[in-house]
């Protein structure tokens, strides 16, 4: 059932009540005003979602009623209607906000379209909103990275998401791609267009045509209606094409007439339809090697990476760990319905911050979540981390040959000789206790253990119990 509150405005009695039984038979909320007056008191007493507005009215004409309806802060789509249709009129109706302009005699069936068309954009804008929330932290303040790495990726994104650049993003899965590329969006002019995302690894082959581009009816079996396709659908927004290495190489020829025409051609029509869309794509291929191996279009590789933003795993960026698993805790793992806070044993937080985490983010997140519902009195501890995190041990950092030419030992050899003494001097101090040696040092007493995995043969025993 539809759920747009609609207000038709004219001066003509018959028109009004027409339109209004139509659009009540077909389940929308309707309400109507004779005069840009009553309609303008109507859109300040309650909710209107559409306005459906004659132009010509005596006193104060609909592009009027418009204007003072946006300087009133109203948000409500108007759809301009006449009966003198002009080239002139058109743009200043377009000009002052209008969505669309059409001509009488109205055509029940061409508003009912216009309607459904309408309730569709409003629910992409939803997802939008949701999705705003996820990529923004507290407040709607992005979250703050801390890694050098992760802040180079910010400044590209800063820099390209206010251009319509096609942006190829790449790295391994699970390090964020997605965000960034909802990131992008957000921080472009598209911000309120749709932002629609196509996984074009998981949509069966001989189906993506269709998915993309869309369809007319009867163009193929089972194609029993029109369907829009994605590309349509993120007109004026954005489109993510995740996984794009995996697009068949018939569908990357028509892709790259997108990219350069920028227009689609839906399956059995004979016109194409301009579109005016952003492409971002993201993939965790090497593309220039699957060019290389003909299973990806060279040319299309070199339109989609005009400008690429390489996503580094989240190994290489551990000084991000604690604040961004606090963050997924307060944003996306809290359980439904938990009576306090989450917070982190420091034990289970040294694990998690050493961990390798192969999956990256994604795997990060799915940890956090199984540890949310596993954790007692509000705090997640060892015990709530999978074996895979608990057991393994970080892997020990390589130690540096000597110096060229030198015999001296190099930087990273003398580093780890200087945490060895620092280790060695806390375990005497304590008298042998390592729990004790580990609180001097200010670590948990798990990552003092991995650190003396790291030097066996060069360790004291450990004191008698």
């Amino acid at each position: 059932m539809p759920e747009l509150n609609v207000l038709v405005v004219d001066d003509e009695p018959a028109l009004r009540q027409v339109l209004g039984s139509a659009l009540g038979k077909a389940g929308y909320a309707v309400d109507s005003a004779a005069s840009a007056a009553e309609a303008l008191a109507k859109l300040d007493a309650g909710h209107v979602d559409v306005v459906l507005s004659d132009v010509f009215m005596p006193v104060t004409d609909g592009i009027e009623l418009l204007k003072q309806a946006r300087a009133r802060g109203h948000a409500a789509t108007f759809i301009m209607v006449t009966a003198f249709a002009s080239v002139d009129s058109a743009i200043e109706a377009i000009k002052a906000g209008a969505w669309d302009y059409i001509t009488k005699p109205v055509r029940h069936e061409e508003i009912l379209h216009r309607l459904e068309q309408i309730d569709a954009l409003r629910g992409l804008r939803e997802e939008n909103r949701a999705l705003r929330k996820l990529v923004l932290g507290p407040g709607g303040a992005p979250f703050a990275f801390t890694s050098p790495a992760m802040q180079a990726v910010e400044r590209l994104v800063g820099r390209v998401a206010p251009t319509d650049s096609t942006v190829l993003i790449t790295g391994e899965s699970g390090t964020g791609k997605g965000v960034t590329a909802r990131r992008l969006h957000e921080l472009s002019a598209r911000r309120e267009g749709p932002f629609v995302a196509v996984n074009c690894g998981a949509i069966p082959e001989n189906l993506i045509e269709s998915e993309l581009f869309g369809h007319t009816k009867g163009a193929f079996t089972g194609a029993d209606r029109p369907r829009k396709g994605l590309f349509v659908q993120a007109d004026r927004g954005t489109i993510f094409l995740d996984e794009i290495g995996e697009l068949p190489l018939p569908l990357q020829t028509k892709l790259l007439h997108v990219l350069e025409a920028r227009e689609v051609r839906p399956l059995g029509a004979e016109q194409s339809r301009r579109i005016d869309v952003r492409i971002v794509a993201a993939t965790n291929r090497d593309l220039p090697a699957m060019v290389a191996q003909g299973r990806f279009r060279e040319d299309l590789f070199f339109r989609l990476s005009v400008f690429q933003i390489p996503m580094p795993p989240l190994r290489e960026r551990r000084a991000d760990i604690p604040a961004l698993m606090r963050h997924l805790i307060a944003q996306r793992v809290m359980p439904s319905g938990a009576k306090q806070a989450l917070t982190l044993d420091p034990e289970a937080e040294d694990l998690l911050v050493s961990f390798a985490w192969p999956g990256n983010v994604r795997q990060l997140e799915n940890v956090l979540h199984r540890a949310a519902i596993l954790a007692d009195g509000g705090c997640i501890r060892v015990a709530d981390l999978p074996p895979e995190v608990a057991r393994v041990a970080p892997a020990a950092a390589p130690v540096a040959e000597a110096e060229p030419g030198t015999g001296e030992p190099g930087l990273r050899e003398r580093v780890r000789r200087f945490e060895l003494s620092l280790i060695l001097r806390a375990i005497e101090d304590a008298g042998g206790d390592r729990r004790l040696a580990a609180q001097r040092l200010g670590i948990g007493l798990s990552s003092l253990y991995r650190k003396l995995e790291e030097y066996p043969g060069e360790l004291p025993p450990p004191a008698a119990p």
